[in-house]
């Protein structure tokens, strides 16, 4: 999906003075880090961010991982940050200061965030899929069968089943 066909930004910035991008239900929060997961609790946010080697965010990740994310199903770089940031299954840690969200099996689907400044959003900074290996190593914070994909203060009670 080009830049020019997505409308989907707000006139809220990040620390850098980029445009938050909405998601699909017309909110700045793509997911959420909770205090159970050992890590500051805070949502999850992309800004338009830039391209380039020392890029960040959405433009970061269709120049660089765009044709990858939609070989592996997904219709968009933009669905792809929307589930992967909703739906994680795990967090491992990363470099300098970094955090990974994976979600998959054969393949992880992996999102690249930090801590903003101000403690306040966890913001993406990039994303693709990746083999297993490459995050195989790496320290895990948080792993979970199920991850919470509704906003703090939305708890709803899911239907049990019994196995």
């Amino acid at each position: 999906m080009s830049m020019d066909s997505m409308k989907n930004y707000r006139l809220a910035v990040d620390e850098n003075g980029s445009p938050f991008v909405l998601n699909s239900k017309g909110s700045i929060d793509f997911g959420y880090i909770t205090e159970e997961m050992n890590l500051p609790p805070a949502p999850i946010r992309i800004a338009e961010g830039n391209a380039g080697p020392k890029g960040y965010g959405l433009k970061h990740i269709i120049e660089g991982h765009e044709k990858e994310i939609i070989n592996s199903g997904y219709a968009s770089v933009y669905d792809f940050i929307e589930d992967v940031a909703s739906g994680f299954t795990e967090i491992k840690e990363g470099r300098a200061g970094s955090f990974l969200l994976e979600k998959g099996d054969g393949y992880h689907n992996t999102l690249f965030i930090s801590l903003s400044k101000e403690g306040d959003y966890w913001k993406v900074i990039s994303g693709g899929v990746f083999r297993i290996r490459y995050s195989k190593n790496k320290r895990i914070i948080h792993s979970a069968s199920e991850v919470r994909t509704s906003s703090p203060g939305e708890d709803e009670l899911l239907p049990f089943k019994d196995k």
